[in-house]
C-alpha cells in the first residue's frame, strides 16, 4: 500500500514539474527573441552610423575647402582695393591666371618727382643684396616684388593692368634689382608693346610700365644696366 502511495506521489511530482518545464521554456524563447531583436537593431544602428559618418566628414571638408578657397579670394580682393580703391566693389577679375586691374590711375610724372624731393636718393649703381625671393603658389608676382621692394626701402610702381598669380613656385637668388628686371621680361610677351623696367634710384623706386614716359628716360635707369 506504500509503495502505491509513493508511487503517485511521485507521479504528480513529476506531473508538476513537467508543466513548470513547459510554462518556463516559453518565456525562456520570449527573452532569446526579445534579446536577438534588440542585438540586430543594435548592428543595424551601428551600421548606420559607420555609414553616415564618412558622409558628415566629406561635407565638412568641402565646407572647410570652400572657407579657404573664398578667404584667398576675399583676400585677393581687398589687397587690390587698397590698392586701387574699391573698384566697384567686386574685386579683380582673374582668368587664367591673370589678374586684370584697372588701369593705372594719376600723373606718373608728378609721383615720381613727388617722391624725390621726399627721399633719400641712392646711388646709381646700387643694387641692394642678394637675396632669396620665393614666389610661391596661389602669389601675385605684384604682391611678392612690392613685397621685397619694401625690404630694400624701395617702391615698386607696377604701372600695369594686369597681374599674374603664381602657377608653379620659383625663386630668384638675386637682388632686388636683378629679380625685378627678370620678372619683367618674364611677363613682357602679354603686354602687346612689351614692358620697360626702370630702377628711379633718385626716387627709390622700380618702375613696370608698357608704355614709357620722357620723364623715365631723362631721370631713371632704364634695365638692364647700361641699356639706356
Amino acid at each position: 500500500m506504500k509503495f502505491w502511495l509513493l508511487s503517485i506521489v511521485s507521479g504528480f511530482l513529476l506531473i508538476g514539474l513537467a508543466l513548470a518545464l513547459w510554462l518556463n521554456q516559453e518565456l525562456l524563447f520570449s527573452f532569446s527573441e526579445d534579446a536577438a531583436d534588440d542585438a540586430v537593431a543594435t548592428k543595424v544602428d551601428r551600421h548606420h552610423e559607420e555609414k553616415a559618418e564618412p558622409v558628415s566628414v566629406a561635407k565638412e571638408e568641402v565646407v572647410e575647402a570652400k572657407k579657404k578657397t573664398n578667404a584667398a579670394a576675399d583676400g585677393l580682393s581687398r589687397y587690390y582695393a587698397n590698392l586701387h580703391g574699391e573698384m566697384d566693389g567686386k574685386g579683380p577679375k582673374i582668368r587664367n591666371n591673370i589678374v586684370y586691374l584697372p588701369d593705372p590711375e594719376g600723373d606718373l610724372e608728378k609721383i615720381l618727382e613727388a617722391r624725390r624731393l621726399i627721399t633719400r636718393p641712392l646711388r646709381r649703381n646700387w643694387t641692394g643684396n642678394t637675396d632669396n625671393h620665393p614666389f610661391r603658389l596661389g602669389e601675385t608676382l605684384y604682391q611678392k616684388l612690392s613685397e621685397y621692394a619694401q625690404e630694400n626701402d624701395l617702391e615698386m610702381i607696377w604701372w600695369l593692368n594686369r597681374d599674374f598669380l603664381v602657377k608653379d613656385a620659383f625663386r630668384i637668388n638675386e637682388n632686388i634689382i636683378t629679380t625685378s628686371y627678370q620678372v619683367g621680361k618674364a611677363i613682357e610677351g602679354h603686354f602687346e608693346n612689351g614692358l620697360s623696367i626702370y630702377f628711379c634710384y633718385q626716387q627709390r623706386a622700380i618702375v613696370l610700365i608698357e608704355n614709357s614716359i620722357p620723364y623715365l628716360a631723362k631721370e631713371c635707369m632704364l634695365l638692364p644696366k647700361g641699356s639706356n
